[in-house]
C-alpha cells in the first residue's frame, strides 16, 4: 500500500509491521479522507496508464495494491474495467462500489493470484510493490515472494501485454531484486525516472512487457525495452533490463 499520512518524514510503514496490520480500519479511513494522498494516487495512476500504452478503451486491467481506489479511478476515466488486490480489507472497504467499472478482492500479491491466466490487457501498481522487498511477517522469504509475484503477473497478463509498477525501493538491492526476479520470470522492459534530478520528486517506473506468444521455431530476440514518451516533466530512461 501507499505510505501513510501518520508516519513521521522519512519512516516507511514497511518497516512497521505487515501490510494488512498497518492499513487497519482507522489508518485506512484517514487514507480515504486524504485529499493529498487521493490527488497524488491519481496523478501517479495516470503517468502509469500513459506509460501502459493502451490505444482502445474497453480493456480488461489489474491494480496491484488497489488501497481504497484512488489509482483505479483513472483508468476507469479511460474507458478500462479493471481487478484490484489489495491485502488489506480495511482498504478495499472503500474501493468497493458496485455501480463503478471494477472488482476488488482481498489478496496478498506475494502469494498465488488466483485469477485465469491471461485474460489481463495490462497492469498497474502504484506505491506497493516495494512491500514484497520486505519481511513484514514470521516466514516471509522476500527473494521468494518477489519470484512469486512476477510468475504468477506473467501467467494472468495476455502475450506481449504491459505492467507498470511505479515504486518506492528504500534502497539499490531492493529495486536490484525486483529487475532480477522480473528477468528470471522472462519479462523485458525498461526503468523509467521522472524527475531524475529531484530526490523529493523523483518516480521510478517499472515498465515490463510480458513474452510474447511465438511459434515454438521463432528465435527470441535478446534484449528488449519498452518505448516510453517523454513529457515536459524530465524523463530518464534506464538501459532495458538484462
Amino acid at each position: 500500500g501507499p505510505r501513510s499520512m501518520s508516519l513521521s518524514r522519512g519512516a516507511r510503514p514497511e518497516r512497521t509491521a505487515a501490510a494488512e496490520a498497518f492499513y487497519d480500519p482507522a489508518e485506512a479511513s484517514k487514507y480515504e479522507a486524504s485529499a493529498r494522498m487521493g490527488k497524488t494516487q491519481r496523478h501517479l495512476a495516470e503517468r502509469a496508464l500513459h506509460l501502459l500504452d493502451i490505444r482502445q478503451p474497453g480493456a480488461m486491467l489489474l491494480d496491484l495494491g488497489c488501497g481504497t481506489g484512488f489509482s483505479g479511478a483513472p483508468l476507469e476515466r479511460a474507458g478500462h474495467v479493471w481487478i484490484g488486490l489489495d491485502v488489506s480489507e480495511g482498504m478495499l472497504k472503500a474501493a468497493r462500489v458496485p455501480t463503478r467499472r471494477r472488482d476488488v478482492l482481498c489478496a496478498d500479491i506475494g502469494a498465488p493470484l488466483w485469477i485465469r491466466k491471461r485474460i489481463v490487457d495490462g497492469a498497474v501498481s502504484i506505491s506497493a510493490v516495494q512491500w514484497l522487498c520486505h519481511a513484514t511477517k514470521a516466514g516471509h522469504d522476500p527473494a521468494k515472494r518477489v519470484r512469486q509475484f512476477f510468475r504468477g503477473l506473467k501467467a494472468v497478463l495476455v502475450p506481449g501485454a504491459r505492467a507498470v509498477l511505479q515504486v518506492y525501493p528504500e534502497q539499490q538491492s531492493d529495486m536490484m531484486l525486483l529487475r532480477d526476479k522480473a528477468v528470471e520470470a522472462g519479462f523485458t522492459g525498461s526503468l523509467v525516472v521522472d524527475y531524475p534530478r529531484s530526490e523529493r520528486s523523483k518516480k521510478l517506473f517499472l515498465v515490463l512487457i510480458a513474452p510474447a506468444a511465438a511459434p515454438p521455431a521463432a528465435a527470441a530476440k535478446p534484449g528488449g525495452g519498452a518505448r516510453q514518451r517523454g513529457g515536459g516533466k524530465g524523463v530518464r530512461r534506464a538501459p532495458a533490463l538484462s
